[in-house]
């Protein structure tokens, strides 16, 4: 196998002016701890990954619950599950695996520390953070912007990894969660369109109210005769239900689940999945559900999937200063709440519409 060609970086004080030149590894870890979202997103890369080195076996990192999405991943080695109460068992397991290359894409303190006391020969990380003494080949985000899955894989482009257009995230249902989906459905009467409403998110700039959502399933389901399937996580209960309180009409709530394989379950096969930026829409779009993102001040074009066929958003401009928009400061989030829940419900009859033909 052809080894990429060395990396000659422009040496900085603080670094070391020639990094080792890059050979063909045996074994890679990549780090990506938390977020479902940026969990699943970051699956691409390991599909590029294996595609550049088949003989390598490429490990992930990641807390749970995202990792309890790519359990079973087919491009994934070995899936270690971190705990941070035992961070200094982690540091002594990966040294003690001998990774030829420990990728984080990560950047805290946690992680730019696993990378540098690994023995890696490549540890590569993002150059922006303040976390960079622990890499040698500090990571250069691309000019332009991205998706998020295909940022991440040109990120690599240092180390010899091209991106060859495939952003598509994979999610390996197990039968038991398929078939706890089974039952649920085969005890509650379901008709097309099967619709997903994820109403919640961790981040406050990130919820379009609870009562919008009330009314744009009350007319999806009077006007269009759509089931609506809110589910819901740890935590999330409460938002779930009272988004049924203030509704007239009955939609179906999501039983508690074990994991959120047992959530895929339920996702798969939905017509359309409607809801904020959060981690349900990223395992929607892992499934090939067609995905509508009411968006706050995140960029659409970082965060949905690109394909404007089957998957669209609606956002309104954000008055904030440029500086509160970034960092999130807002308290208001005017731009989310501006937006109606008649201009949602006609955007996705138009969608559904097109997506049925």
């Amino acid at each position: 196998m052809t080894a990429p060609p060395p990396l000659t970086p422009s040496p900085k004080r603080d670094e070391d002016p020639r990094p080792p030149a890059l050979t063909a590894p045996s074994k890679i870890l990549v780090i990506q701890l938390y977020r479902i979202g940026d969990a699943l997103l970051t699956l691409p890369t390991v599909k590029e990954l294996k595609k550049k080195f088949p003989q390598a076996a490429v490990d992930f990192l990641a807390e749970n619950p995202a990792a309890e999405i790519l359990q079973g991943n087919p491009s994934i080695h070995r899936l270690i599950v971190y705990d941070k109460k035992r961070a200094w068992h982690f540091m002594r397991e990966i040294r003690a695996q001998k990774y030829d290359w420990v990728i984080d894409f990560l950047g805290t303190p946690r992680t730019a520390v696993l990378t540098a006391l690994s023995g890696a020969k490549v540890r590569a990380g993002l150059s922006r953070v303040f976390h960079r003494w622990a890499y040698n080949y500090p990571l250069t985000d691309p000019q332009g912007s991205f998706y998020v899955a295909e940022e991440k894989i040109r990120l690599l482009q240092p180390l010899g990894i091209e991106f060859h257009g495939d952003v598509r995230a994979e999610i390996k249902i197990p039968e038991t969660s398929k078939a706890f989906a089974r039952d649920f459905f085969s005890q509650n009467q379901i008709r097309s369109p099967k619709i997903i409403l994820s109403p919640v998110s961790r981040r406050h700039f990130n919820r379009w109210p609870l009562e919008k959502y009330a009314s744009l399933a009350d007319r999806l389901i009077m006007e269009l005769k759509a089931s609506i399937l809110i589910p819901w996580g740890p935590g999330e209960k409460e938002e779930a239900t009272q988004v049924m309180s203030l509704m007239k009409e009955k939609p179906l709530l999501a039983p508690s689940t074990r994991n959120l394989m047992d959530l895929a379950a339920f996702m798969e096969g939905a017509n359309l999945f409607i809801g904020n930026d959060n981690g349900v829409k990223h395992i929607a779009a892992a499934l090939k559900v067609p995905t509508f993102t009411i968006y706050g001040p995140h960029s659409p074009v970082s965060w949905t999937f690109p394909d404007p066929a089957r998957h669209r958003f609606i956002q309104k401009s954000c008055p904030c200063r440029e500086e509160a928009k970034n960092e999130h400061l807002c308290r208001e989030v005017s731009c989310l709440n501006s937006i109606s829940s008649d201009e949602v419900f006609k955007h996705v009859k138009d969608f559904l519409t097109n997506l049925i033909q």
